[in-house]
């Protein structure tokens, strides 16, 4: 079963753009609704008193509906909260957009969307603009697509959307350190599997340098172990630190990331398998 969801999520996500449907206002309001009471709390209780009510009741509705119908039910509940809780924008939609604006040849245009999809300051000039878009797309890989899938392997339907509301929680003001430490716990791990895979589906012996560098570091090591990882992984050439500009080196960034989620599921695979 959960290989199957995890299947028809990441195709889904893959080829159609459900971004439209992805509405978490209801949470916001939630939020705000939830802080009123919960005002006098310190900012780690307040963001689990927020979390625990909509994960048990996700969790509870997973366990209800797997006696129903041989677990046909589940599944297609399963299928609809992991797909809702990925993105919440398509990374592939965004990112194709991203390389059309640069190869275009108007580099203004090009950083004002990466601005916009992204949230990132504008590089100085068009190689710090590259550079950063590569990187920046390895580390939104993890936390619009794996981490949610990862945590949904482990813990099921409720674990994707703890992931989801965790990270929706990082930009609610007062409860927003507490929950940017919480995403650092959740991303932890994902982050080094996700990277163990781009040294699979690269340049292994590259990928490990960074990989060994940055695997055991603390919480705040994997943006960076992603990033170095997801560049090391490709087949670039780098002539003084430089990279093209023509948009190829993102391009293959994309094709990096289909190879890593390909493997990851025949990886899955093999675990159900096995177990």
């Amino acid at each position: 079963m959960t290989f199957i969801i995890t299947l028809v999520s990441l195709v889904t996500e893959r080829f159609f753009d459900f971004s439209h449907l992805r509405r978490w206002g209801w949470f916001t309001h939630y939020q705000a609704w939830m802080n009123q009471r919960v005002v006098n709390l310190p900012p780690y209780l307040a963001l689990l008193a927020c979390l625990v009510p909509p994960v048990l009741i996700v969790a509870l509705i997973g366990k209800i509906l797997s006696g129903w119908l041989f677990g046909l039910p589940q599944l297609i509940f399963g299928v609809i909260v992991v797909v809702y809780c990925l993105g919440p924008q398509n990374l592939w939609v965004q990112m194709y957009s991203c390389i059309t604006a640069a190869q275009k040849g108007d580099p203004k245009a090009a950083i004002d969307q990466m601005q916009q999809v992204f949230g990132i300051k504008a590089p100085k000039d068009s190689q710090s603009f590259h550079q950063t878009l590569t990187r920046t797309l390895f580390v939104e890989s993890d936390r619009r697509v794996f981490a949610v899938l990862f945590w949904f392997v482990v813990l099921g339907p409720a674990g994707a959307v703890l992931y989801r509301l965790v990270a929706l929680s990082t930009l609610q003001s007062g409860i927003a350190p507490a929950a940017e430490k919480a995403q650092q716990i959740l991303d932890w791990l994902p982050a080094r599997v996700m990277t163990f895979i781009f040294a699979l589906s690269g340049h292994f012996t590259e990928v490990f340098v960074y990989w060994k560098r940055y695997a055991t570091g603390g919480l705040n090591t994997s943006d960076t172990l992603l990033a170095d990882c997801g560049v090391a992984a490709l087949d670039v050439e780098v002539e003084g630190n430089k990279i093209p500009e023509d948009g190829s080196v993102e391009q293959k960034a994309m094709d990096l990331l289909d190879r890593v989620f390909v493997m990851a599921v025949v990886i899955l695979a093999i675990i159900v398998l096995l177990t």
